[in-house]
């Protein structure tokens, strides 16, 4: 990076909202990640059969 874009961007205070918005979204993500991973095998279970059922109680016409 050249002198002039260094000094740029380290004196913009539009920088804060970029640097936010990231740290936000990468907890977010790690939060997301770590629910997933510590969830139950049957409550993962449950909510994959969710889909299907009463589908054979469905009316169709």
């Amino acid at each position: 990076m050249s002198e002039m874009t260094r000094d740029f961007f380290s004196d913009s205070p539009l920088l804060a909202g970029p640097l936010i918005a990231m740290l936000l979204f990468c907890t977010v993500f790690v939060l997301a990640v770590v629910r997933v991973l510590r969830a139950e095998r049957a409550h993962v279970d449950a909510m994959a059969n969710l889909p299907l059922e009463g589908e054979s109680e469905a009316r169709h016409g």
